[in-house]
This record gives C-alpha cells, structure tokens and sequence, in this order.
C-alpha cells in the first residue's frame, strides 16, 4: 500500500526526494548533504588479503551506508530513478578526490574502473547503475581540474550467484575468480596513470578485492577503492556475520547509458 500511495504522489506531485521525500527533487539539498557529509577510510573487517597486502589498497567511502543513504542508493538502482546518478556521482567524486590526496596522487593521470555488473541485474534495471555511477564522478573531478577518465574493462567472465544474504567468506568464494579484463586499464597513459576502483557499495570487500586482484595480476594494482557508502558491522565479536545491508550492485559489463568526455 506504501508504494502505492508513493507512486499516486509522484503522479499527482512530480519528482520526490529520494531521501525524506519532500516534492520537486530528486535529491534535496539536506538529504544530498547527509550522502556527501563524512568521506573517510572505512574497511570491512576483515578485509580481505587482496586489498591489504603491501602495497596496501586504500578503502574510502563518502559515508556510511545508514541514514538517508539506502532509501538513495535503492532509489537510483530499483525503482529506477536515474536522475540519482548526478547528486550519487557527486558522493563517489568526494571519496575518490579524498582517496587521491591520502595517496598523493592528485597530480596523476586517474582511470576509474567501475567494478563489473552482471548482465541480467542491467536488463532487469535498464542500465548499468555502477558504470553510469563512475562515469557522473569522473565527469565531476573533471569540472574540479582532474585529468580523470572512467576505464571499464573489467567483465564478468562466469556465473555468479546473487551476493544477497552471503556471509563474507561466501562472497569471497562466489566472486573468486569471476571477472576478466577486456583491455588495457591505463592505455597509453601506462605506468604515470593512477587507478581507482569504484563501486556503489562496499560491504564484505569481495567484489572490490577481485577486481584488485585482476588489476593487478597484468601490472597495474589500484591504489584506491571508492564508494559512495560503506556498510558498518554490529559486532566485532564473531567474524563471519551477514552482511547488516543490502550487497553492492550485482555486476554486469554491459554499458547503457552515458558517455564519457
């Protein structure tokens, strides 16, 4: 019945925000604020091997997946709301600018891979929300005088379940081996290129470890994975507890909308 009486207001009202649902945006400026207010190094624990072994993987989020953040994200990938992708492009712009100054690399070339979807999660939304994500965030550093360009090369390359409900080892051996890359990350920009994986979400750190580990077996490790929001565990108590929110995007490498300039 709720979303029913949401879809007669959108009708009746227009756009709502996806946040607290005040009528004329699709994300007011105090909710959009809540999204963008606390860029930080946040990992999961434990994370895993591929993204903390020398040299470290540095983990930054725009915030914690709590608050206004999940009615967005859900919002932007399910209902769909497309029009998410700019003020959520502008959250993963923050934590990828604060993930190049704690690395020092502001003054490189960057190349932002998008951690792959899986082509049915992108037929069923009607596009590629993580790429689209990556794209708004370039586009973004790009206005803020950074030589930034999204590089999506990575593909999924077997069948993997939906990461829903999987503890952290079950992620972990779901994603192992799953994506395959189908270019060059860097391109000519070579070794001077700095890379950033970038996803919606980061809760285990399964699908990001992945995507570092093929990065990096061709020579090219990133130096940072950016999120729009990081999911926070209730207990440090037991180490193999479900995640408390929604996976990330499920992966597709199909591209659908958007281009990058």
């Amino acid at each position: 019945m709720r979303e029913l009486l949401k879809a007669a207001a959108d009708l009746l009202l227009g756009v709502r925000c996806a946040g607290c649902e005040d009528p004329g945006v699709v994300l007011c400026a105090g909710c959009e604020a809540r999204v963008r207010g606390a860029p930080a190094v946040r990992s999961p624990d434990p994370a895993p091997r591929a993204l903390t072994r020398a040299p470290p993987v540095v983990m930054v989020s725009t915030g914690p997946y709590e608050g206004v953040v999940p009615a967005a994200l859900h919002a932007y990938k399910e209902e769909p709301r497309t029009a998410l992708a700019a003020p959520l492009g502008r959250a993963l712009a923050d934590a990828v600018l604060h993930a190049l100054v704690l690395t020092g690399a502001t003054g490189r070339e960057i190349r932002l891979v998008p951690v792959p979807s899986r082509r049915s999660a992108v037929r069923a939304r009607g596009f590629d929300a993580g790429s689209e994500l990556a794209l708004r965030a370039a586009a973004d550093l790009r206005r803020r005088g950074l030589p930034v360009r999204t590089s999506r090369v990575l593909a999924v390359d077997t069948l993997v379940r939906d990461q829903a409900g999987l503890s952290a080892a079950e992620r972990a051996a779901n994603l192992a081996g799953a994506y395959r890359l189908r270019g060059s990350p860097v391109g000519r920009a070579g070794a001077a290129c700095a890379v950033v994986v970038t996803d919606d979400v980061l809760t285990t750190g399964a699908s990001a470890a992945e995507a570092v580990r093929v990065l990096g077996a061709v020579g090219t490790r990133p130096i940072a994975v950016a999120t729009v929001a990081a999911t926070v565990r209730r207990s440090s108590a037991r180490r193999d507890l479900r995640p408390v929110c929604p996976p990330s995007l499920e992966k597709c490498p199909d591209r659908v909308y958007g281009r990058d300039m």
